[in-house]
């Protein structure tokens, strides 16, 4: 199976973590950001993640690729997240943004390799609201945000419990947590930091740092 990424999206990143953690094997390629043409002539449209199965057939949506490897590995898990987990991802995203729009096409992802594709991006981005240089400067205040987020993240991985939530829910979670370490300023919860880096390195998917 081959899946075409971006490595900074937290789409890719959830189904990229599913498939390591249930140990399905991946040709992952990513593709830059500049690039309008590749999953365009598989799917129709620019969009990642794009999953091409063993039969040449593809599938777009993080949700559907995410059941399609469930399906492959016999799981009796369900693709679907619960309430509380999308309630939480809702209030994340916009930190999210603020945190990772002005830094990630300057880190050392593939999509960002060349000036073109760095260029695209703040063209496509960056916005009177979500100001690149605005959002530098007012790192300190968004910071107070996401470590609120962190720790809400801790109660609902129930890192206390020895019964695992559901392995969408955990995807969901870290693929928009990981993005936060884009950022130095932010003070994590030690649980949910140590958590973060030890599933990163289970389901070989890097934190954005």
């Amino acid at each position: 199976m081959k899946l075409y990424i971006y490595e900074h999206c937290p789409f890719s990143a959830r189904v990229r973590f599913v498939a390591g953690m249930l140990n399905l094997p991946l040709d992952v390629v990513t593709i830059a950001y500049d690039d309008d043409k590749t999953t365009t002539d598989i799917v129709g449209s620019k969009q990642v993640p794009v999953l091409v199965k063993d039969d040449g057939t593809a599938i777009a949506e993080s949700l559907d690729i995410i059941d399609h490897f469930l399906s492959i590995a016999d799981s009796i898990q369900t693709n679907i997240p619960s309430e509380a987990i999308l309630e939480w991802q809702r209030r994340a995203f916009l930190p999210l943004q603020k945190i990772g729009y002005p830094r990630w096409s300057s880190m050392d992802l593939a999509e960002f390799t060349t000036a073109s594709s760095q260029r695209a991006w703040r063209s496509k981005k960056e916005t009177e609201a979500l100001n690149f240089d605005a959002l530098l400067t007012e790192t300190p205040t968004i910071a107070k945000e996401v470590e609120t987020l962190i720790r809400e993240a801790g109660i609902l991985l129930k890192l206390d419990s020895t019964i695992p939530i559901a392995i969408v829910d955990e995807a969901i979670l870290f693929s928009i947590l990981r993005g936060f370490f884009s950022a130095a300023e932010i003070d994590w919860e030690p649980s949910v930091k140590e958590w973060m880096e030890l599933v990163s390195k289970e389901a070989n998917v890097r934190l954005l740092k």
